[in-house]
């Protein structure tokens, strides 16, 4: 072995020591930033929720933006039919992706894909929100609100979820490789 190779093999234990030495921590932070979440967001997450995995719009019209509640319809809750083919199994918990004082990422597991899609893939809805006059209400995110992290140096897997966007319905954000080891981000809805 020369001195080239025996550097590179060195390196790279030294970066698997390291992130298996860091994963504890990342994932504890990660837990701590959802248990640390506003109440009333994850209150209302889970209503809007809910609302899907019943099906029922009138719910979840509740929980939109004034300019897009109008447009809420019982056709938008579900994915298209030419999509994979997906069960509601809504599993009741939100996970807070991310969060400010005005704006959140939230998700839930809430289909649960046929035998011919693997099972991460697909099962995850993932809801911007907004913080409106006090209360936390589902928004269509433009690009800059997304938060797009796929990157072509990205490590990370990133599997694909659904993001539900008030103006449109279900909107499908691919799998995608990240520099971050959670994704984040949400389809562009506007």
């Amino acid at each position: 072995m020369n001195l080239t190779t025996k550097l590179l093999a060195v390196s790279t234990a030294c970066m698997i020591a390291l992130g298996v030495a860091l994963a504890p921590r990342i994932a504890c932070a990660q837990a701590a930033a959802t248990a640390n979440a506003d109440p009333a967001l994850t209150a209302a997450a889970k209503k809007i929720f809910q609302g899907i995995a019943d099906d029922d719009a009138d719910a979840v019209k509740a929980t939109v933006v004034s300019k897009y509640a109008k447009k809420v319809t019982k056709d938008e809750l579900r994915p298209e039919q030419t999509g994979p083919k997906l069960t509601v199994a809504y599993d009741s918990s939100v996970k807070v992706l991310r969060a400010t004082d005005k704006d959140a990422v939230v998700q839930a597991t809430m289909f649960a894909p046929a035998s011919d899609v693997p099972k991460g893939e697909a099962s995850k809805l993932d809801i911007y929100m907004v913080k409106e006059k006090g209360n936390w209400l589902a928004d269509a995110p433009d690009k800059k609100e997304a938060g797009d992290d796929a990157t072509m140096q990205g490590g990370w897997y990133h599997p694909g979820a659904f993001t539900y966007c008030p103006n449109k319905g279900l909107e499908y954000l691919g799998s995608h490789f990240s520099n971050k080891l959670n994704c984040r981000a949400t389809a562009v809805c506007r």
